[in-house]
């Protein structure tokens, strides 16, 4: 199976928030930008698969209106810590995430771990559909999960990996 990994353009959301399952808003130019993506893409593909953020689906709506959201598409859920400042964060919670990130949760979140095994699961559902083609649209945490799955990369080091707004990442399974 071919998989398009696409991430979502940059919403229009102040820098230096976090804002991991917070649905946040797209720029007044978006259209335009996932017209570029969309020229990028393959022409043919058995399906089109995105997370059910708005800053996903709309792409996804652009590319095929038969699109179909997958909530193990998501970003990280970084619980308690969604919508605020990385720098209001208290260091006595972050801290400790910062040093174990796979496997510790944000407060009422989820760990990287628990996010790269539900994406795993999604793929195994994928593979079991038979399709050979399939465009994804998702976010910077799924990808970086793909980089672990997919090329071997350890956990412990996928979030050193650039993933760029609008970025397509293309992984061949056999």
């Amino acid at each position: 199976m071919e998989l398009y990994l696409v991430r979502h353009i940059k919403p229009d959301f102040p820098e230096g928030t976090n804002y991991g399952q917070t649905d946040v808003p797209l720029p007044a130019d978006y259209a335009m930008l996932h017209a570029a993506i969309i020229s990028s893409l393959p022409a043919d593909y058995d399906a089109v698969y995105s997370s059910p953020l708005t800053r996903c689906k709309l792409l996804a709506q652009a590319i095929t209106p038969t699109h179909i959201t997958d909530h193990r598409l998501m970003e990280l859920h970084f619980g308690n810590w969604e919508g605020k400042r990385w720098d209001d964060i208290p260091r006595g919670e972050l801290d400790p995430w910062m040093a174990d990130y796979i496997r510790l949760a944000p407060p009422n979140g989820e760990s990287l771990q628990m996010l790269t095994d539900r994406f795993a699961a999604c793929i195994k559902d994928l593979q079991a559909a038979k399709y050979q083609r399939v465009v994804i649209i998702t976010h910077a945490g799924i990808i970086r999960s793909a980089m672990h799955l997919f090329n071997g990369i350890p956990l412990s080091q996928i979030m050193t990996e650039k993933v760029e707004y609008g970025g397509i990442y293309t992984f061949n399974l056999k």
